[in-house]
């Protein structure tokens, strides 16, 4: 009976948590800037810019995406952002969000 409850309850936790990363990814693709996003692993979340040299402050950027996803999505901190040049298909920064 504890084999099935704690089955039951890990379904139900991996299933809210997904989700919550879902319901994040459609907000940050109606941001401006930001030409599409996904959870490349449950620990890498990439987000392709759509005007890379607009002057962005990628760090501000980064944790207000990190903190919004906890207060508003439910999506707990530890995974890596990292922000990708459309156009270069190049990496420009890396944020952690522990």
């Amino acid at each position: 009976m504890k084999k099935l409850l704690l089955l039951l309850f890990l379904t139900l936790f991996s299933f809210s948590a997904s989700a919550g990363k879902k319901d994040m990814i459609l907000a940050l693709n109606d941001i401006p800037g930001i030409a599409d996003s996904s959870w490349a692993q449950d620990i890498s979340l990439w987000i392709v810019m759509s005007n890379p040299n607009a002057g962005h402050d990628f760090d501000e950027l980064g944790y207000m995406i990190c903190n919004g996803g906890v207060s508003n999505f439910g999506v707990s901190k530890g995974y890596t952002i990292t922000f990708w040049n459309g156009y270069t298909k190049k990496q420009i920064k890396k944020f952690r969000c522990y």
